[in-house]
């Protein structure tokens, strides 16, 4: 006669399903604690939510709390379990500060990154945050001191955020239907060359996007290729398809729109070449310079002269800068000073004339 093989499966004890019952706490003086057996005595924890398993942990200690019955019993129970959650807490309010101090530390960083200040303005901002918790709220003193300013923390933290800001735009760009950019290659005061990439789009509910997409450093030459190349890669890292690009705006300059070897004129044929069906995108020359062009229509360079000359007598010379501003802090003005007139910036020339 041949014996049956045990089942390979072995019954394990969240398949029991046990439950706790309320009547164990004040008879082996213990609780549950997120499914587990916690004694209130020891502290230590019970295997299995099983009445001899926790009848057998108590004997342990019986002899000393049997002595307790009726109403002593039930004190006896409520001060224990008072006390296990006096101990919870000490290592939860630690974790809650933790927590609100380094969410505080992204909120403020996130400040400094948006008002364009130097990361080491943390440790400063720092410095008067614990200042005035000091005089108003004396108790939070420590709360305040526990906020992580540095400038490697600011950096880091500006980094998180830019990298989230980053990924929030490449799930949004899955339900982009259409969208459009607008570049502008500009050369900051290290001398090196950003290209600032600008994202409008439109998803399948209508709501429109826009957001400056990415500021590219070109470090090396910015020629059309070199701009192409840029914004290529830059489209392939948000997921953005070229079948769905509408319009291109840029200035003017040739690396933008040389004929044979320009920006726009490679990412046509780059389109042409992925989107054969798809109808050339729309290039938008910059607004800011046809503005330009409306101002000379409108005849303005006879106020403009006499204006500009002034202006340019003024500035020239630093004796008459200072004795201009000290003529305008003796009448009260409301501005202390005179901007240059530039002939690009269409819109400087309003702030001159006011």
């Amino acid at each position: 006669m041949s014996l049956s093989k045990p089942s390979g499966s072995k019954r394990k004890i969240t398949d029991e399903h046990r439950i706790f019952q309320e009547k164990w706490e004040l008879e082996f003086f213990c609780c549950e604690v997120k499914e587990k057996i916690i004694c209130l005595i020891c502290n230590s924890t019970i295997g299995v939510s099983k009445l001899y398993n926790i009848k057998r942990h108590y004997e342990q200690h019986k002899t000393k709390f049997d002595q307790y019955e009726g109403l002593l019993r039930r004190e006896k129970l409520k001060e224990l379990k008072s006390k296990l959650k006096n101990q919870q807490l000490m290592f939860t309010r630690p974790m809650q500060e933790n927590e609100s101090a380094v969410r505080a530390s992204y909120a403020l960083s996130e400040m400094i990154a948006k008002h364009s200040k130097p990361f080491t303005e943390g440790e400063f901002v720092k410095q008067c945050l614990v200042k005035a918790a000091e005089i108003v709220s004396p108790g939070s003193v420590k709360a305040f001191q526990n906020i992580s300013l540095s400038r490697n923390t600011v950096a880091e933290r500006i980094t998180d955020i830019a990298g989230n800001l980053s990924d929030q735009m490449k799930t949004k760009a899955i339900s982009f239907t259409a969208f459009s950019i607008a570049c502008d290659e500009s050369t900051d005061v290290c001398g090196v060359a950003q290209l600032a990439v600008f994202l409008r789009a439109v998803d399948e509910e209508f709501n429109i996007y826009e957001e400056l997409l990415e500021l590219v450093p070109l470090h090396d030459t910015t020629t059309g290729e070199d701009i192409f190349n840029a914004v290529y890669e830059l489209l392939q890292k948000y997921n953005l398809q070229l079948s769905q690009l509408s319009s291109v705006a840029t200035d003017g300059a040739p690396s933008m729109t040389g004929v044979n070897n320009g920006f726009i004129k490679l990412l046509q044929m780059k389109t042409r070449e992925l989107c054969r069906d798809k109808p050339d995108f729309h290039h938008i020359h910059c607004i800011i310079h046809q503005e330009v062009l409306c101002s000379k229509v409108i005849k303005m360079e006879r106020v403009l002269k006499a204006v500009k000359k002034t202006i340019n007598f003024i500035r020239s010379r630093g004796l008459n800068q200072r004795q201009f501003t000290d003529f305008l802090r003796d009448l009260e003005s409301e501005y202390c000073g005179l901007p240059y007139y530039t002939e690009v910036r269409w819109l400087s020339c309003s702030s001159v004339l006011d």
